[in-house]
């Protein structure tokens, strides 16, 4: 199952309105490309899932800066850290973000 426990903003500065970026963010996670009628491109292919773990978790990030930078353009992804703690099983990851420069 697809879970987001914690998302979590810091150092944004001003004008940024995070409820908003939060929820886009969760909704980009959680979407599976090409299931959004009149906009097949958002959303992730979640074909990094079927990766070996070190690889997938450089494919999110790659794919996720590519949809955030599209979608959500007031903020860029500094960093996709693997904080799983068993080496069998489930992706466990922390994303940080940032606030894009010259936005």
């Amino acid at each position: 199952m697809n879970q987001i426990d914690t998302i979590s903003f810091a150092h944004v500065g001003e004008g940024i309105d995070i409820e908003r970026v939060d929820a886009e963010l969760k909704a980009l996670l959680l979407t599976a490309e090409g299931t959004i009628p009149g906009c097949r491109s958002f959303g992730l292919t979640w074909e990094f899932l079927s990766r070996q773990r070190a690889e997938a978790v450089n494919l999110l990030g790659m794919e996720l800066e590519e949809k955030v930078e599209t979608f959500i353009p007031e903020i860029s992804i500094a960093n996709v850290e693997d904080t799983s703690e068993s080496p069998i099983g489930g992706l466990s990851v922390t994303i940080h973000v940032e606030r894009r420069n010259g936005i």
